[in-house]
């Protein structure tokens, strides 16, 4: 009995949900690798004009944060890992496995450093050239002003809202996504003859949804279920596998052009947009309540995961997905993959989840037909911390304690301060896969992602939210 008793216990105190040990996603190396690359920030004056994008495995500069422009689409993805923490810490400070040293400072400094990199990205807030408006406030604006109330930040979610709402066209019925398309096989730029409108747009609805409700605008709720309309009739094929990306005619509002940027081929199925596709539409049924969406949701996941087992036998970790389902393999016992594709289809599928415990008993379980999304999404993303966790680990560096005036001080170089013990590989996840179209300008495989890292903190903190750990 006793030893039942301490099995118990020693249960309630793991990180597991249904058995599956996620105790990597809330370890120090986590908040130690974040605050790694965080902290070099801070030695720079506000607004910051390089934010991380890639980590490279191999070659010269490999294993540090390659950084793009603040302007990239990617910019709110770092900032968004700060808070992810600080949502930990202020929300579930169980979770935040750190030395009992660092912790009374940490949401402290944790603050300090989202602020600073949220500097460059409220003031771009009101940008009106690019779709990314909800990639780019929400991880680290709309969460500042959740978990602390912060009016600047609020202001910059809704200036985003607004903006992403002025690139709806009446006659396309959708959100402009791109200005400009440019690859070694075409160059798409005139806007007056293209309307460029990308899978991923999906997640930027959310933006729409919650700025809609936050102001009582019904214009931005609007545009948002239209343009999730548009996606199903135009991106979407009957399969529920998704294109890339769909170039309508502004002038006719019909489609022109059906291809790819980032995938295989036009006709192939791209995972990383698959996995936008679940998330967005699952997101969608949130606000909207309307089944059509969540089922849209169903159906595209059913199609990546059965592309994913696909697999099954045939290489180690078959759940994480290849980076585009058709494609041929170099290496058929390992073969390309993306990391990112596949801890996005998680987040979508926990959203799903969470939707299908909101409906009668029969209607979930029509739209649902055998998959537990729950224990998917666990086991993706079990496969995925196996074969991509970077083993490389960072931690807090925890020195003794000094005495000033005879009072107890943080360390001795200076109270507050917090150290780490540097990781040599700065990113979470490896074997990411940005873009490996063969006619890209810019050719990425199997590195580490900024957004890979984000939506697995992202998940963890779903599973917390939804009282699992």
């Amino acid at each position: 009995m006793g030893d039942a008793r301490s099995d118990v216990k020693k249960y309630a105190r793991s990180a597991r949900v249904k058995g599956v040990d996620l105790s990597n996603v809330y370890s120090e190396n986590v908040a130690a690798k974040i605050f790694q690359v965080a902290q070099r920030g801070l030695k720079q004056q506000a607004p910051l004009p390089f934010y991380p994008h890639t980590v490279p495995q191999e070659g010269l500069g490999s294993k540090r944060y390659e950084e793009r422009e603040a302007d990239f689409w990617t910019c709110g993805f770092f900032p968004g890992c700060i808070y992810a923490l600080l949502e930990r810490a202020m929300l579930y400070p169980q979770a935040i496995n750190i030395p009992d040293q660092v912790r009374p400072d940490f949401q402290d400094h944790l603050l300090k450093l989202g602020r600073h990199w949220g500097v460059a990205i409220n003031e771009m807030s009101s940008r009106t050239d690019t779709h990314d408006m909800g990639f780019i406030v929400q991880p680290a604006l709309q969460k500042d002003w959740e978990l602390t109330g912060n009016k600047e930040s609020l202001q910059s979610v809704m200036n985003a809202a607004y903006a992403l709402a002025s690139r709806y066209d009446d006659r396309v019925k959708a959100i402009r996504s791109w200005d400009v398309a440019i690859n070694d096989r075409y160059s798409i730029t005139d806007m007056n003859t293209n309307f460029l409108v990308i899978i991923d747009s999906m997640c930027n609805l959310d933006l729409l949804y919650y700025v809609g409700y936050t102001q009582n605008d019904q214009s931005l709720i609007d545009i948002a279920t239209q343009h999730a309309d548009s996606i199903i009739h135009e991106i979407l094929r009957p399969d529920f596998s998704s294109y890339h990306l769909v170039n309508f005619d502004p002038r006719s509002g019909l489609p022109q052009a059906k291809m790819t940027n980032q995938g295989w081929k036009d006709n192939s199925t791209w995972s990383r947009g698959q996995s936008w596709a679940i998330m967005g539409f699952a997101q969608t049924f949130s606000w909207t309540k309307d089944i059509k969406y969540l089922d849209t949701s169903i159906k595209c996941s059913e199609y990546f995961l059965r592309r994913c087992r696909e697999g099954e036998g045939r290489w180690p970790y078959h759940m994480v997905p290849l980076w585009d389902f058709d494609a041929p393999q170099e290496n058929s016992i390992d073969p390309l993959r993306d990391v990112s594709a596949g801890v996005i289809a998680a987040n979508g599928l926990l959203i799903i989840h969470q939707s299908l415990q909101s409906l009668p008993t029969d209607i979930a379980a029509h739209l649902s037909s055998s998959t537990n999304f729950l224990e998917t999404a666990l086991l993706i993303m079990s496969e995925t911390l196996d074969m991509s966790y970077d083993r490389d680990l960072a931690s807090f560096d925890v020195l003794a304690k000094a005495l000033v005036n005879g009072n107890p001080v943080n360390d001795v170089h200076g109270v507050g301060e917090i150290r780490v013990k540097e990781s040599g590989f700065e990113g979470l996840l490896r074997n990411s896969t940005t873009n490996w179209n063969e006619h890209a300008h810019m050719k990425y495989k199997d590195h580490g992602l900024v957004y890979a890292d984000y939506y697995l903190l992202e998940f963890g903190n779903k599973l917390l939210r939804m009282g699992l750990l």
